[in-house]
């Protein structure tokens, strides 16, 4: 029986540990939407070292709150396209998808129209 415990708890705990982490990799949706404009000024190309651009934008979210922004793209982004960004702690940016104007929260537009 002692066997069985000192085993079996270690086990367990360690089943539990993987069980909540892939949970919070998987589940994105708790994910905090922050709005952005691009602007192509504002990115550096790719280096020698890696072939992605990193993004530095000013971001806002659905309150108007205003938060920096970094990320990275395969490719260059369309020039002034509106994007809704979904980040997670510790991940950062976990997607990305370009937005019109009217599908973003009030607040967020205003702020990225001033």
């Amino acid at each position: 029986m002692k066997k069985l415990l000192l085993v079996g708890i270690p086990v367990l705990t360690v089943l539990i540990m993987f069980g909540v982490a892939c949970h919070f990799v998987c589940n994105t949706d708790t994910a905090t939407r922050w709005y952005v404009q691009v602007d192509n000024a504002r990115v550096q190309p790719p280096g020698e070292d890696s072939d992605e651009y990193e993004y530095s934008l000013d971001a806002y979210d659905e309150n108007g709150n205003r938060h920096d922004v970094k990320f990275k793209t395969t490719r260059e982004l369309r020039n002034d396209a509106y994007l809704e960004l979904k980040t997670m702690p510790f991940r950062g940016v976990i997607s990305w998808a370009e937005v019109q104007p009217d599908e973003m929260p009030e607040p967020a537009r205003k702020a990225l129209a001033a």
